[in-house]
Order: structure tokens, then sequence, then C-alpha cells
């Protein structure tokens, strides 16, 4: 059975914070809890959606809008279970 936490991450220029969130998302993802990547951007123009693309996570654009982002960025997920995370979110161990 597929994990069924989505997370979603509404981002615009994160690229300085994305690494340090994904670092601690792996936990979750070698726990198997972790269904799918969904970053929400805003139009960055940093190396915010190269950084989520090598990450495997799915990438949907548009208007910068925090409510717009997280809108899209849930419609975009197949998860039963949807965890929305900003990109400056710092997860303890073991979260």
């Amino acid at each position: 059975m597929r994990a069924e936490l989505s997370i979603v991450i509404p981002t615009l220029n994160a690229e300085s914070t994305l690494p340090a969130l994904a670092a601690g998302l792996m936990e979750g993802v070698q726990a198997g809890l972790i269904r799918e990547l969904v970053v929400s951007d805003g139009g960055s123009d940093d190396n915010t959606c190269r950084i989520a693309e090598d990450l495997g996570a799915l990438i949907v654009e548009g208007p910068p809008s925090r409510g717009g982002q997280l809108r899209r960025g849930a419609d975009a997920t197949q998860g039963t279970w949807l965890l929305f995370l900003h990109s400056e979110s710092d997860l303890p161990t073991g979260w």
C-alpha cells in the first residue's frame, strides 16, 4: 500500500531554505510515510524550482498568493492526508 501523506510546500524564492526542509523530510520518506512532495511555486526567480525538481517533487506554478498556492498544491496531490509546510520549517528528528 502506498503511503497516504502528501506534503505541500508553497514557495517563493526559497532556494536557501528548501534544501534543509527536504533533508528533514527524508526521515519520513525512509519510513515510508510520505507519498509525494508537491512544491507550489509563486514565480521564483532563483533556483527554487530546480532544487524541487532535483528532489523529485511535483511542481505546480501560479501567481504568488499563499492561499492560492496552498489550493493549487492541494489540488495536485493524490494522498489521503495533507501536510502543509513552509519552506522555512525546521522538522525535529523523529517528527
